[in-house]
């Protein structure tokens, strides 16, 4: 069954409910005041007649036609016949609310009376009746009597039933009205309910399948709380999707720089211009155990799960490793006539991640390569600055503004005013990460029209 019938079946048992107790403590309540309310009025009747037919007998001046007339205005609930004797027990008057009382003596108040009082009388002839009798006294002298016959309790009289009829027949009514509002009422609220569980359940079938969601916001708490939840989950979906699209990239981007550098060699060697000699077998060598640690870091590095990756830390000399960069890099800089130097210093020996700062020189060079014009220069140097190496690559290129620089680094970004639109714009994010999870750094200082200088501070001893 749905929401929307099980909220409807509800509010409708709740409504009826509420009507029912409601009824049947008015009713009681009703009912008991309604008796006190005739007992009451009989007493008032039962004292008035007593007294008009006292002061009729001890007058004398009143006839037994006007006696009848005065006494039928007494014929009210519980009432239902007075009867007058005189002091010989002969009756004088008989008036009750039989029609035929009325109309063959000629003491009805009218035909519509008497009819419904006709009718009254045939529809309770079966009730219990009870006659209190009342003597007319003459000081002590019994001149008269009165026979005032009632019905015996407050339940038979027909003001008391037709006030029950009535009063059942309002309780149902009650009840009909409140179930058309309480129909009314539930089905808006269900549907608007049903409305907002059917775009949570098409938020999350689209979360499942990869579609992009508008965020909801129901009115009803628990709904809402689902929906919020369901926003979360998509936007760590998104984060996972993305971190796991950057990973990929970041292989891609890693593999393409070894491979430039290996197909620019071969060509090389085959047009003649580089001859195939240790030093060449040895630079390929070096790309190709680039592309080997790669592909065997590549189960850890493309798991969304695993923030941080693997480092193989190891000894190596900085001045050789920068080298083997360069060497493998001069070839591609000499066909658009860049100068590529590299001011070698003394031998020195440092404990970090070969793999992550060849890459991250890799990635600098590359990206200087790309923006320093035709017959430009870049020179790559380093210093030892108290326990870290500062290695330093500086372009005559043209510059990068304040703007840019303050993104450069991040995942995806290529300036504005950038010619170049074949590569990712992960080159410099890949070479800051790469820097960061050797406990390094990577800055850059620059102006438009006076090149570029990026320096990359590297631990001597990687501690974790």
């Amino acid at each position: 069954m749905t929401i929307k019938k099980q909220w409807l079946i509800i509010l409708i048992l709740i409504a009826v409910f509420s009507v029912t107790v409601n009824s049947f403590v008015l009713s009681s309540l009703t009912n008991r005041y309604f008796k006190d309310y005739m007992k009451e009025n009989y007493e008032s009747h039962y004292n008035q007649i007593v007294d008009y037919v006292t002061k009729a007998f001890k007058s004398g001046n009143v006839s037994v036609s006007q006696m009848s007339i005065d006494l039928e205005t007494h014929l009210a609930d519980p009432i239902t016949r007075i009867k007058v004797y005189d002091k010989d027990n002969n009756l004088l008057v008989d008036v009750s609310t039989d029609m035929t009382n009325f109309m063959g003596n000629g003491y009805g108040n009218g035909m519509m009376n008497g009819m419904m009082n006709g009718m009254m009388n045939r529809f309770e002839n079966s009730q219990s009746e009870e006659v209190d009798n009342a003597k007319i006294m003459d000081g002590n002298t019994v001149i008269g009597q009165i026979n005032i016959t009632k019905y015996s309790s407050a339940e038979d009289s027909v003001a008391a039933m037709l006030f029950q009829q009535s009063l059942l027949r309002n309780s149902m009514y009650s009840i009909g009205i409140v179930l058309i509002f309480a129909v009314i009422i539930g089905i808006l609220i269900s549907r608007r309910m049903s409305k907002d569980l059917i775009n949570t359940a098409n938020m999350a079938q689209n979360i499942d399948i990869g579609n992009k969601t508008i965020s909801l916001n129901s009115n009803v708490k628990e709904i809402r709380v689902i929906q919020q939840s369901l926003a979360s989950l998509q936007s760590r979906l998104m984060l996972r999707q993305k971190s796991r699209k950057a990973l990929i990239d970041e292989l891609v981007h890693q593999t393409r720089t070894p491979l430039t550098i290996i197909k620019t060699h071969l060509e090389g060697i085959e047009d003649g211009i580089i001859d195939m000699g240790p030093e060449e077998i040895k630079i390929c060598e070096n790309q190709i155990e680039n592309i080997t640690n790669i592909i065997t870091n590549m189960s850890s590095m493309i798991d969304a799960q695993k923030q941080e990756s693997i480092l193989n830390i190891e000894e190596f000399e900085i001045n050789q490793l920068i080298k083997q960069i360069v060497n493998g890099l001069k070839v591609q800089f000499e066909k658009k006539n860049i100068d590529l130097i590299f001011t070698e210093q003394q031998k020195l020996s440092i404990l970090s991640d070969k793999y992550k700062i060849s890459q991250a020189i890799y990635n600098i060079l590359t990206n200087a390569y790309k923006f320093t014009p035709a017959f430009g220069k870049v020179q790559v140097s380093y210093r030892v600055d108290q326990d870290n190496i500062l290695v330093s690559i500086e372009d005559n290129g043209p510059g990068i503004s304040k703007e840019d620089q303050r993104r450069i680094f991040d995942a995806y970004y290529k300036g504005e005013k950038s010619t170049d639109r074949t590569g990712e714009g992960i080159g410099l994010y890949i070479a800051k990460e790469n820097s960061v999870s050797i406990h390094g750094s990577i800055t850059v200082e620059s102006a438009l029209g006076k090149g570029s200088r990026f320096d990359l501070t590297i631990p001597r001893q990687f501690t974790k």
